[in-house]
């Protein structure tokens, strides 16, 4: 068999597989005359290498990316988490790159920010 016909038909065997597999471990080597050989079968001296490899029409469809005012509901809601569980919230308050300890009446204002914040980011749906 003629070198280009073994190459056809490698590739003709490897492509269904590599088709529907979502990742494909390949191995690359060379042979007696420097060229480089790609196969799914292991061979002394080869390169291991994982392949992502996707059928198009199998994919799952991407996510549309997300809004100004959905990243805002989400950080709005991990704020009023933070400040409902409890822990010790810190801020540098004068810029010298030290946090200190926030007072209960800054926790309360923290507290109401972010809950406005929550009403006006994450307003539910009309039905």
């Amino acid at each position: 068999m003629s070198r280009p016909s073994l190459l056809i038909a490698l590739s003709l065997v490897l492509a269904p597989g590599l088709l529907f597999a979502q990742e494909t471990t390949v191995y690359k080597s060379k042979n007696a005359d420097g060229t480089s050989v790609y196969t799914q079968i292991e061979t002394r001296g080869a390169e291991r290498s994982q392949v992502e490899s996707r059928d198009p029409a199998l994919a799952p469809a991407e996510a549309k990316p997300k809004s100004e005012t959905e990243v805002a509901c989400e950080r709005a809601q991990a704020n009023l988490t933070l400040i409902g569980s409890g822990k010790t919230l810190q801020r540098d308050k004068n810029g010298d790159g030290t946090p200190e300890d926030l007072t209960p009446e800054e926790v309360a204002s923290e507290r109401d920010l972010a809950t406005r914040q929550v009403t006006a980011y994450c307003a539910k749906p009309e039905a």
